[in-house]
């Protein structure tokens, strides 16, 4: 994660990255680049606490996987980590919201599996629906990267998608690089 702050909001940027997790009751944004990957927005607004993943894969339900996942990579972890940590700055979990972003067709040929933005959809869109935690604006799918800045105060998600070449080079990149690293073949 990265901070930066911008002129254009006028408050500072938390930038996350594949694996990561941020929650605040500051005044700020979080943002993030999305391809494969999948970003859970969630928000209190009450208590003015948003906080937003950023996984890669969905994960398996099983004590080794969720026991040895120490980061936020697969989503089943990304999502509870996410919940936990926004409890603890006194979001009621009755009262979030769900926003969810990514899961674009944009690593062709970089992993083996073509199935991983899907059953990254699935995931995010059935952990919200076990939670009870409505999802308020879902954009996902497509041939898509997607730059997302949250405002944490008000829980506004602002959303640009884009195929450009060089935009989806970077992504292609990152997520590669980094699927490869949970593979550990880096």
């Amino acid at each position: 994660m990265y901070i930066r702050n911008s002129q254009k909001y006028g408050k500072p940027i938390k930038i996350i990255h594949p694996g990561e997790f941020y929650v605040s009751d500051g005044d700020e944004i979080i943002g993030t680049l999305l391809g494969s990957c999948i970003a859970v927005c969630l928000h209190d607004p009450e208590r003015g606490v948003s906080g937003m993943n950023h996984f890669m894969l969905p994960g398996r339900i099983s004590g080794t996987d969720i026991a040895k996942d120490k980061t936020a990579k697969y989503g089943i972890t990304a999502i509870n980590k996410l919940i936990t940590a926004l409890e603890k700055l006194g979001a009621d979990r009755e009262r979030l919201t769900a926003k969810i972003f990514g899961g674009g067709e944009v690593l062709d040929g970089v992993i083996a599996s073509s199935t991983i933005p899907a059953d990254n959809i699935r995931l995010a869109k059935v952990m919200m629906e076990m939670e009870d935690i409505q999802i308020q604006e879902i954009d996902v799918g497509g041939i898509f990267t997607r730059k997302i800045l949250m405002d944490v105060k008000t829980g506004g998600v602002y959303l640009k998608k884009s195929t450009r070449k060089d935009v989806m080079m970077e992504i292609k990149k990152v997520e590669g690089d980094y699927a490869r690293e949970i593979a550990g073949k880096v």
